[in-house]
């Protein structure tokens, strides 16, 4: 969940830190006063500080983010990475400008060099405390993850453990498929390699090869990592890689001749490995486990292809795991893990990775020992299913992979093997049976028989029926008595953000107690085999019959897996109790959307609408939902974008009335986020002001927040008793008379237009009632109900 707050000082930045899984970065010791005065001033001489920034440097640098190197696997630069949260790029970028060193090509992340005097941990600390950043981080020094073993001993005992041979009677490898390798360059003369070579890139000086960047192996260790992936097979030369025939995309991450990399060069070879065209791209380095890791895995899945990363080989416990990237652990030949092989929850899939053999710079061949080389000999089999059907996407490959290795250790996934030691064989003839899920998102009407194709019922009869008001189109789904229906296997990983599940729905002869579930199948790697969890149920009491209301549920975490189930279950007493449903959807928030309308007709709180809740619930009364609010509960909304109407005056306004326990001294109090990231007030209500029955509450939006793309409402109470509020509205449109989706939403039911609309309008018209002076100009005429018809014809959002 995202909560717009204004972190007030740097131990809040850290715990962010931490929690976003950075195994590098924790609260350091506060600084004294001469500190934090020296650090203060550069900051603000090499900032381009934004509105309430200087506010915060001296609380956030009284606890700066420690982050710690650690010898071999990560050593400071002087410079951070900085990936901006949607929503805040420009400000987040115009504050680091004037120490922005690189851009990625890609994505909106950028290098900034550490001012003089100033830490690391120092500049991170301001910068996550403004909240502008999804993740701050230093640009490492990152190290091959490699043992080196000379010994020249055994000959490609991986293919043994892997079942390459039998593999290879199915399927050698689509030369199509291309295998990027981001490391120290590959060898372009290597009899067991140039064949396979194609353009690649030099991502320590983002240049393309085809512009002169250099791609040659630097160091040696990027010849051995493309060997064990891809080396020619069937050549009459030397090794094999896992494919026969795969293309070698040589991504070069530096151009030190010790082979260290920076994180950022790292990162944008990835990325634009992947915008190039490689299917699978492997990363034998340190560094593995990074937050910011997460972000570039989900963005190589973006584009069809699968990130994989060596665990590292300080044979240490490792975490957390990462679910849209592949980390990869090492085994020796008698399938134990490697003694140098870092393991814990973070590792996925384990492979041979301890004396295997490989192509060498200069056109030779040994063993060696590493993680560097369990990696690529995944990213391997992960080539290899990419060969079976080239359109599968990043999850179908990592689905496939995770489910044909062969389970060492304790039974299922543990933290020494992960799933378990990877087996081409296994991998190929899952592939060649394999059926993608539904990709995500998805939206169903039930217009046509493909509805068939996303659900079946797995009890009872499910059918669509036509009634005269189905919200889209003519068909609905209908479910009666204790009818289940399901849908097909989805692909519920999201690439970015949390998904939400939205329909329309009306009932008839639904009675209280009677319920409709809504439940996820849950992952058979952390739950017993088709086990269903119940995440929303609607229950028959306050439930609409006379039309169709619309539902918005944020779907668990644990619905992000490869393969999930959504079903609806009814619980009624006979087949007269019948559920409608209507526009099934799935998919992230949409854009922010003005002005926000809320009626809470749906007997809940919309995730769409609303971004937190702290003890608010919905409560039924007399047929009608309201947001009930006692104590000291409190709402906030998604963002509300006032900037679609340009620099113009705004409003919230929303119906409220009080119980007999709400004091005079009790108070209701209206708060908008505002262009410098700070809440301010926008009205208070007395608890004095309000009585049982429901009254309008009007505010002017503060000139701070007016024309923002991410304005923010918040209503709080303080009270001893319950108050209630409904009809909520923040837009551009003052109030006239009533709380509906626009000016031509007059009457009751709120949220759609109809006859009592019209009713409604004419009698003010009539009345010459300021509502119905359309057009504002003080006269009521046929403009006014020219004007009205053209606002009824746009109808609700």
């Amino acid at each position: 969940m995202f909560n717009h707050k204004s972190i007030s000082n740097t131990l809040g930045a850290a715990l962010l830190c931490l929690a976003a899984g950075s195994t590098s970065a924790v609260a350091s010791q506060p600084i004294n006063a001469q500190q934090i005065q020296r650090a203060s001033t550069i900051a603000a001489q090499s900032l381009d500080l934004q509105p309430g920034d200087q506010e915060i440097i001296a609380g956030a640098l009284r606890s700066p983010v420690a982050f710690v190197e650690a010898q071999n696997e990560r050593t400071f630069t002087g410079q951070l990475i900085v990936h901006a949260k949607a929503g805040k790029v420009q400000r987040a970028n115009a504050r680091v400008m004037p120490i922005t060193v690189r851009s990625s090509m890609f994505v909106d992340e950028h290098v900034i060099d550490v001012p003089a005097g100033m830490s690391e941990g120092e500049l991170a600390a301001i910068l996550l405390a403004t909240g502008d950043y999804e993740f701050v981080e230093p640009n490492w020094t990152l190290y091959p993850t490699v043992i080196p073993n000379d010994s020249q001993f055994g000959s490609s005992w991986q293919h043994t453990r892997i079942q390459s041979t039998a593999a290879w009677d199915l399927h050698t490898g689509n030369s199509n498929i291309i295998v990027a390798i981001c490391d120290s360059g590959v060898d372009d003369n290597h009899p067991d390699l140039q064949a396979s070579l194609i353009s690649g890139f030099n991502a320590a000086s983002g240049r393309p090869e085809a512009n002169g960047g250099l791609v040659d192996d630097i160091n040696g260790h990027g010849t051995f990592v493309a060997g064990c992936a891809a080396a020619r097979g069937n050549n009459n030369t030397g090794v094999v890689g896992v494919g026969w025939n795969f293309s070698i995309m040589p991504i070069r991450v530096t151009n030190n001749t010790n082979g260290t990399a920076s994180f950022f060069a790292l990162q944008e070879g990835s990325r634009w490995a992947a915008e190039n065209g490689a299917h699978v791209v492997n990363v034998s380095f340190t560094g593995g486990t990074s937050a910011s890791n997460q972000t570039l895995g989900a963005y190589l899945k973006s584009l069809g292809s699968l990130l994989f990363w060596a665990s590292g080989n300080a044979g240490s416990f490792v975490s957390p795991n990462r679910p849209d990237y592949v980390i990869v652990g090492s085994t020796t030949s008698s399938d134990n893990r490697s003694g140098f092989s870092n393991f814990g929850p973070a590792v996925d899939v384990t492979a041979p990775g301890s004396s295997v053999r490989s192509t060498r710079r200069g056109g030779s061949y040994g063993n060696s020992s590493g993680t560097s080389y369990a990696s690529p000999i995944a990213a391997g089999v992960g080539a290899m299913i990419y060969s079976v059907n080239p359109d599968f996407n990043g999850d179908d490959v990592q689905y496939i992979l995770y489910n044909s290795v062969d389970d060492l250790g304790a039974p299922g996934r543990d933290d020494s093997f992960g799933r378990g030691r990877v087996n081409t064989r296994k991998a190929i003839e899952l592939a060649q049976n394999y059926i993608p899920p539904t990709l995500i998102p998805l939206a169903e009407s039930f217009e046509s028989i493909e509805w068939q194709d996303l659900f079946a019922a797995t009890s009872g009869t499910v059918q669509t029926s036509m009634p005269a008001d189905a919200p889209s189109g003519a068909s609905v789904l209908e479910l009666d008595a204790n009818d289940i229906v399901e849908t097909a296997s989805l692909a519920g990983r999201r690439i970015q953000g949390q998904d939400y599940l939205s329909f329309d729905l009306k009932a008839s002869s639904i009675e209280p107690g009677e319920t409709l579930e809504i439940q996820l199948l849950e992952n058979p790697e952390t739950f017993p085999a088709n086990t269903w969890t119940t995440f929303a149920t609607i229950t028959g009491e306050g439930l609409s019959s006379s039309q169709f209301v619309a539902y918005d549920f944020e779907i668990p975490a644990n619905y992000e897996w490869h393969g999930t189930k959504i079903r609806f279950v009814a619980n009624g007493s006979d087949s007269t109790d019948v559920w409608m449903i209507d526009s099934f959807s799935i998919d992230t928030l949409a854009q922010p959307v003005a002005p926000l309308v809320e009626h809470f007709e749906s007997g809940a709180i919309s995730p769409i609408r609303w971004d937190e809740a702290i003890g608010a619930q919905i409560t039924l009364d007399a047929g009608n939902f309201s947001l009930e609010l006692t104590d000291t509960d409190s709402i906030e909304s998604q963002d509300v974008p006032l900037a679609l109407f340009g620099i113009v005056p705004a409003y919230i306004y929303f119906d409220a009335w009080a119980d007999n326990q709400v004091s005079p001294a009790d108070e209701l109090t209206v708060e908008v986020f505002n262009i410098v990231n700070v809440w301010t007030v926008a009205g208070v209500v007395s608890g004095a002001d309000l009585t049982s029955n429901a009254q309008v509450i009007e505010f002017d939006v503060p000139i701070t927040a007016i024309g923002i793309d991410d304005m923010r409402v918040r209503i709080s109470a303080t009270t001893t008793g319950a108050i209630n509020i409904d009809n909520v509205y923040v837009g551009v449109d003052p109030y006239v008379g009533n709380a509906g989706c626009n000016i031509a939403d007059l009457a009751e039911p709120f949220g759609t237009l109809n006859f009592f609309d019209i009713s409604a309008f004419l009698a003010a018209f009539n009345n010459s009632e300021p509502v119905a002076d359309v057009n504002n100009d003080g006269v009521f005429n046929f403009f006014d109900i020219s004007a009205y018809l053209n606002e009824y014809a746009v109808g609700c959002p």
